[in-house]
């Protein structure tokens, strides 16, 4: 029914008007969620489980600059306790080695997490903005819509050998 709708709450007058934030939207959300899985085979779970915490520091802080939403002296010690509480936790990894999970290199592990967590922090403010000055229907329709197609994207450069092996059939489709 999108489709059919006149005036501005229409598929076509918003991809018109936001197509290129969305499709920013999209492809920075789709790219948190594969740096977070993929950090899984060089760090521990708990590792990735304590750093991807570290959303919550982006958010309040790009929350602040750019929602204009203001938080008290509690909230930022909160924040200093979160950030203190990740560090130990890489610096453990790294000096400890502790071997709870696969991979070699925590380093690089507990970096793709907290690269992840940022990205998922962004798109989590930008969500905030959208559902708040739009529309949630209008978010939700179009970060599945690029979303989707950016992840066929990916799928298909990163994984065409294994999509290569798969016995396609009507089935499967």
């Amino acid at each position: 029914f999108l489709f059919i709708t006149t005036g501005e709450e229409n598929l076509l007058a918003i991809l018109k008007r936001r197509w290129w934030k969305y499709m920013i939207l999209g492809i920075v959300d789709i790219e948190a969620n594969y740096l977070v899985v993929k950090a899984y085979q060089y760090t521990t779970l708990t590792s990735v489980q304590l750093l991807d915490c570290f959303v919550i520091p982006v958010v309040i802080l790009l929350s602040w600059f750019f929602l204009l939403v203001r938080y008290k002296a509690v909230h930022f010690i909160g924040i200093v306790v979160c950030i203190l509480g990740m560090g130990c936790m890489a610096g453990a990894d790294v000096l400890v080695g502790r071997q709870q999970g696969a991979g070699e290199n925590k380093l690089i592990g507990d970096l793709l997490v907290l690269g992840g967590a940022t990205l998922y922090g962004i798109s989590n403010v930008c969500e905030e903005y959208i559902v708040r000055n739009l529309s949630r229907v209008e978010f939700l329709g179009m970060i599945g819509l690029f979303g989707s197609f950016f992840s066929g994207i990916q799928l298909a450069i990163m994984e065409h050998k294994e999509l290569l092996k798969v016995p396609w059939d009507w089935q499967i489709g």
